[in-house]
């Protein structure tokens, strides 16, 4: 077997409003989006888990000097099994969660400058029209992505939000997976994270969406949290066969 070629890619993001929510959903509908080679975690009571975790970045900066301005993401992952691991606690951080592992869904992104650099270096992207993150620490909120305008396809969802007394403050790792193609990426985000709430929050999806395409229903209820990034560090590896 001839080797596999990787190329290394990071990404740095700071001062990040995002809504991190997450939705129980049924286990065998799950493993029809994800791989073999990965296996989908079941919890207590018997279900995977989706995250649609949603993103206003007021700067991305790729390979540590690349400055490509403020983009809006939106990342649809599917939580995977893996090792337990706990990173070191970064400074000004009072804990760090264990690694969470995922399979995901191709970045999506509104900046199509980003969508362009992340395409060239291997990562897989999809360009959207529009994303309202629609974050927001207490009350009622509203957000929405729309990845095509005619005829509408996106998603959108309503959250209740209650805020802390104070944030919680915390170190976050996440370890994420995607095969495509000839090419198979992984990635590691290192994340200096403020927790200000927790909600309760409802979404619906178009069928032709991408969480619609994944064919775990096209209505999600589910639980969420405010959050604020200080800064995030992801280390990409793209490999090609």
């Amino acid at each position: 077997m001839a080797p596999r070629i990787s190329i290394p890619i990071s990404m740095d993001i700071y001062d990040v409003r995002e809504m991190f929510s997450r939705y129980y959903i049924d286990p065998d509908l799950a493993r029809k989006n994800v791989p073999p080679k990965w296996n989908i975690k079941i919890h207590e009571n018997g279900k995977a888990l989706l995250l649609v975790m949603v993103q206003d970045c007021r700067k991305v900066v790729l390979e540590r000097f690349l400055n490509i301005g403020p983009v809006r993401m939106s990342h649809i992952w599917i939580e995977l099994e893996g090792p337990s691991e706990s990173i070191d606690t970064l400074p000004g951080t009072t804990r760090t969660l264990p690694t969470w592992y995922w399979y995901i869904q191709p970045h999506q992104m509104d900046s199509y400058l980003a969508f362009l650099m992340f395409r060239i270096a291997g990562v897989d992207a999809q360009y959207v029209r529009y994303i309202s993150p629609g974050t927001a620490p207490n009350g009622f909120w509203a957000g929405k992505v729309k990845e095509d305008d005619s005829p509408y396809i996106g998603y959108e969802w309503t959250v209740m939000s209650e805020p802390y007394p104070e944030p919680d403050i915390i170190t976050g790792s996440h370890r994420f997976f995607r095969k495509y193609g000839l090419r198979e990426s992984e990635a590691h985000a290192e994340c200096f994270t403020h927790f200000l709430g927790e909600s309760t929050v409802k979404l619906s999806a178009s069928s032709d969406s991408t969480i619609g395409k994944l064919g775990l229903g096209s209505s999600f209820e589910g639980f969420s949290n405010p959050v604020w990034v200080k800064h995030c560090h992801v280390r990409y590896r793209v490999w090609f066969f």
